[in-house]
């Protein structure tokens, strides 16, 4: 009797762990929405046939400059061309590089884009009269140089997918790698990066919901982040062609000194450490016609004045420790302070931004975040 017991619960016991077990792969996770998003906005095309996570968070994490190695995308049964590694041309990328033959001859590239848009195609060559044929357009691309050296081939807008690349090479001439490059995209993530193993939840939604929109600078401000001043003389550091600077008819400046770039411009770099992770508002006094520059390599670009001017931009993201902000000056141009704040990282203002009820934690069903997805897509600008 007492044997027949223990083979009833321990049966029982089984049947409830192959439930549970159901129970748990029904779950809707972090994975299963990242998926669910590329399928909805139709980015899928940018994925291998046999996608990794890693192919889902290359398209969600928003850069956009891709690099390709020459000896890698190029077709070795009917390219007439050679696979070297040596530095006969100078330093090269990658596993080494193609060379061409003593008459014209031609390579074919083919490689996967993860994101459309239009991008910036660039080069490492050696030789003069290269064309590239790219969407049966032809792209001329010269290097009178007897080493490598990065040209600029064309402004090419391409949908995401397999392209394909078809590069007239020049007599001797050769190839190291090409990139294709555009500006980045904000990051699609919740606030502290994707955890695909986890459960979806309401607050986890919204934080991805605000990010597609581009939504952190209509979050309000933390209350419990105050304001932090860096005076750029006192923080950054210097290259040998910026220098301190007390000039005051060239507008108002808050710290004791300023920096100002001398006739060739100047790359300034401003470490910046923070405790919390989260979005910041950025406001930096600057003089110049044209800034640009980047914040932990999120690339910013903008007008800027013949005068120290305050100028705000962002919100950008900030990892709890170290971070850099880069300030890209033209000639003459200058820096003074960099301000900034953090925004409000509530689970309530997220949920409010995205238009989403319920407590943070509550768990999102497939059916419930499909639905959300496609009210989402009808009514925000997502990547246009």
């Amino acid at each position: 009797m007492f044997r027949r017991i223990i083979m009833v619960a321990a049966v029982f016991m089984l049947l409830n762990s192959v439930g549970w077990g159901a129970e748990a792969k029904k779950e809707f996770t972090q994975k299963d929405f990242a998926q669910l998003v590329v399928e909805q906005f139709s980015w899928d095309s940018g994925l291998p046939k046999e996608p990794a996570d890693r192919d889902y968070l290359l398209i969600l994490g928003g850069k956009r400059t891709f690099s390709y190695e020459a000896e890698s995308s190029y077709n070795d049964r009917t390219d007439l061309v050679s696979t070297r590694d040596t530095i006969m041309f100078g330093p090269f990328t990658g596993k080494g590089w193609i060379l061409g033959v003593s008459s014209t001859t031609s390579a074919n590239f083919t490689v996967l884009l993860p994101v459309q848009g239009e991008y910036i195609l660039k080069a490492v060559i050696k030789g003069d009269g290269f064309v590239w044929n790219v969407d049966k357009k032809d792209y001329r691309a010269d290097s009178k140089s007897a080493k490598f050296r990065e040209v600029e081939v064309g402004k090419i807008f391409l949908k995401a997918g397999i392209v394909k690349i078809e590069v007239t090479i020049p007599p001797e001439g050769a190839i190291d790698s090409f990139s294709f490059a555009a500006a980045d995209y904000t990051p699609i993530q919740p606030l502290v990066g994707w955890r695909f193993k986890e459960r979806l939840t309401a607050g986890r939604m919204a934080e991805i919901a605000v990010s597609m929109m581009s939504g952190y600078s209509r979050l309000p401000e933390s209350p419990d982040s105050a304001l932090k001043t860096l005076s750029a003389a006192e923080a950054a550091i210097l290259p040998e062609s910026a220098a301190k600077t007390g000039t005051a008819f060239l507008g108002k400046f808050f710290s004791t000194e300023w920096i100002r770039a001398d006739y060739r411009g100047a790359s300034i770099q401003i470490p910046v450490k923070v405790d919390e992770t989260g979005y910041y508002s950025i406001t930096a006094n600057l003089l110049g016609d044209r800034i640009s520059g980047s914040v932990n390599e999120s690339r910013f670009e903008f007008s800027g004045k013949q005068y120290l001017d305050k100028l705000t931009f962002g919100p950008f993201r900030f990892e709890s420790g170290d971070n850099m902000i880069t300030v890209n000056l033209p000639p003459m141009g200058g820096i003074d302070t960099v301000e900034f704040s953090r925004k409000s990282t509530l689970p309530a203002d997220f949920l409010k931004l995205a238009g989403i009820s319920g407590p943070p934690e509550r768990p999102v069903t497939a059916d419930e975040a499909r639905s959300f997805l496609k009210s989402f897509q009808s009514a925000f600008p997502v990547r246009k």
